[in-house]
């Protein structure tokens, strides 16, 4: 008995699953070809689900400072603490999914 990852959700499994416990794809039923047709599309999904969060978090940070650049928020009010946040918020949430992104795409089928 060999631990596999299931081809939809990439969970590990036991390959005398027939179906997957956690997604309910038919895995037994699967020839090679559908399985890594299967994980080539999953992973394709990830990879633009991340990019997209990483476009909103870019957003995020240049929204916060071009309002800090052109309103001039008054110094320690809440509106300069608030484009801070958001600058801050969305510099580390670009990297940490940039680094995600390295690591699935290291990640081999």
């Amino acid at each position: 008995m060999a631990i596999i990852s299931c081809p939809q959700c990439q969970k590990s499994i036991s390959d005398k699953h027939k179906v997957c416990p956690h997604c309910n794809a038919a895995v037994g039923e699967m020839d090679e070809q559908t399985q890594h047709r299967l994980a080539a599309r999953t992973k394709l999904q990830q990879h633009q689900s991340l990019m997209n969060q990483s476009f909103v978090a870019l957003i995020l940070f240049l929204g916060g400072f071009l309002v800090l650049y052109w309103q001039h928020p008054v110094p320690g009010s809440w509106q300069q603490n608030a484009c801070y946040a958001a600058i801050a918020i969305g510099v580390v949430w670009y990297l940490v999914n940039r680094v995600r992104l390295v690591f699935l795409k290291r990640k081999k089928l």
